[in-house]
C-alpha cells in the first residue's frame, strides 16, 4: 500500500503537522503503527482505511489504560470505536507526551462525560470507578452492558461479585468528589469544576499520556 515516506506526500505531512503535535516523521510513524493493527485491510483498501474497535485495541500501548474502549468511543466520528487514520491520528496526538494540559483536560472530561451533557453527575462517576477499580483488582472485565447492570443493581451472570467496592463504598466516593470539585453547589461537576480540579492534580497527565 506503499508504507514509510511513500504513504502521504510533503504537503498533507505538513497539514497533518499543523493539525497534531506531532512532527512529519512522527506521523509516518503513527502511520505505520496504524497499518500493522491491520495489515491485510492496508493493502486492500489503502493508505487509510477504517479499523475497528477491535483491531485498534489490538495496540498494546492502550492495553493498560481502563478507558481504552471509552478513549476510543470519544474520538471516533461515530462513537462506535472504529476510526480511519486521521481519526486514530489525531487521538494519539492528544495521548502524546507534546500535547498540553488543557488538551488533556478536555478529552478527559469527554471520556467521564459518558451521557455527554456537559456535566459529569453521579452516575457518570458510578462508570468512572467502575472502569478504574473493577479491572484493576479484580483482572476481570465487565462489558458496558455488564456495567450499567452493576450500577442498577441487578445480575451480570455471575461477574457482579467480581466488583470490588461495594454500592456504598462507590455512594460515599462519589459524594467526596462532588464535594470537593462542585465550586458551584448544584451536584454535578461542570467542565471548569473539573479544569480547576484536574490543573491541580499532580501527575494527572500521566494517566493520559500514550507513547508509540
Amino acid at each position: 500500500m506503499g508504507q514509510g515516506t511513500s504513504a502521504y506526500d510533503q504537503s498533507e505531512l505538513a497539514e497533518f503537522q499543523d493539525l497534531t503535535y506531532f512532527t512529519k516523521r512522527e506521523v509516518l510513524h503513527v502511520h505505520k503503527r496504524f497499518g500493522e493493527l491491520a495489515p491485510e485491510k492496508m493493502k486492500s483498501h489503502g493508505r487509510n482505511p477504517v479499523l475497528s474497535k477491535e483491531e485498534i485495541l489490538a495496540l498494546p500501548e492502550l492495553a493498560a489504560n481502563p478507558f481504552k474502549e471509552r478513549i476510543l468511543e470519544v474520538f471516533s466520528d461515530n462513537g462506535d470505536g472504529n476510526m480511519n487514520f486521521e481519526q486514530f491520528l489525531d487521538m494519539m496526538s492528544q495521548l502524546s507526551s507534546k500535547a498540553p494540559l488543557e488538551t488533556k483536560i478536555d478529552f478527559a472530561f469527554k471520556i467521564y462525560d459518558f451521557n455527554e451533557d456537559g456535566q459529569i453527575c453521579e452516575n457518570d462517576l458510578q462508570k468512572v470507578i467502575l472502569f478504574l477499580v473493577q479491572p484493576a483488582v479484580t483482572g476481570a472485565t465487565l462489558t458496558t452492558d455488564e456495567r450499567n447492570q452493576v450500577i442498577k443493581n441487578k445480575s451480570t451472570k455471575g461477574k457482579k461479585d467480581e466488583v470490588s467496592l461495594t454500592e456504598e463504598e462507590r455512594n460515599h466516593i462519589i459524594r467526596n468528589v462532588i464535594s470537593e470539585m462542585d465550586m458551584d453547589d448544584d451536584g454535578s461537576i461542570s467542565y471548569l469544576d473539573f479544569k480547576h480540579g484536574m490543573s491541580k492534580l499532580n501527575g494527572f497527565e500521566e494517566s493520559f499520556k500514550v507513547t508509540l
